[in-house]
């Protein structure tokens, strides 16, 4: 049992976010109303990008497995800044917004955190075509979701392999579902199995 420090009601555990004093009914009380106090607009603001970018990136470093983040928000910020921040957030404005050229920071290399090292600043575009490359080509953790196809021949060579159904069908120009389900011929005589 805990006792809510806004409220003053003693609850159990499961109705409070983590080690934080507040409950949960509270806390999203607290939310709305700064919410509809401040509205989106800070959201929209350099600051407010840094605060979501930095919330995040704590967030998925804990999910995945890496711990904590080996810095603070201000030196993540001073960092954005040093590296092209403010030209891509004023390119972001100048679009209206739109959530293609949104601020966000990228890993490099999928298999580590959050560093210094193995990051880099860009777009959300260009975060996301990273993530369809790496899909593409069987490469980092986006990669590692595809299952292999191959593709045989009639005297049951192997005569492609490709990193996933989808690289399949965008190379054949056509579906594969029935062809794979049944091991039947493809039009152009080929046969289709999982890896």
């Amino acid at each position: 049992m805990k006792k809510c420090k806004i409220c003053k009601d003693i609850k159990d555990e499961s109705f409070f976010y983590g080690v934080q004093g507040e409950c949960k009914e509270c806390t999203k009380s607290r939310v709305k109303s700064n919410s509809a106090r401040v509205g989106s607009s800070y959201d929209f603001s350099e600051k407010g990008v840094i605060r979501v970018i930095y919330k995040t990136q704590k967030r998925h470093n804990t999910l995945r497995g890496f711990g904590e983040l080996p810095y603070s928000k201000k030196q993540l910020c001073d960092w954005m800044y040093n590296n092209n921040f403010k030209c891509i957030f004023d390119d972001w404005t100048l679009s209206g917004n739109k959530k293609g050229m949104k601020p966000s920071i990228d890993r490099i290399d999928d298999f580590k955190g959050y560093s210094f090292k193995n990051i880099t600043i860009g777009t959300w575009d260009k975060n996301r075509e990273h993530q369809h490359n790496d899909i593409r080509s069987g490469k980092g953790t986006g990669g590692l979701r595809c299952k292999s196809l191959l593709k045989i021949d009639i005297n049951q060579n192997v005569v492609c392999e490709y990193v996933s159904y989808s690289s399949a069908v965008r190379d054949m120009g056509y579906s594969l579902e029935y062809q794979i389900k049944k091991s039947t011929k493809c039009r152009n005589g080929f046969f289709w199995k999982y890896k």
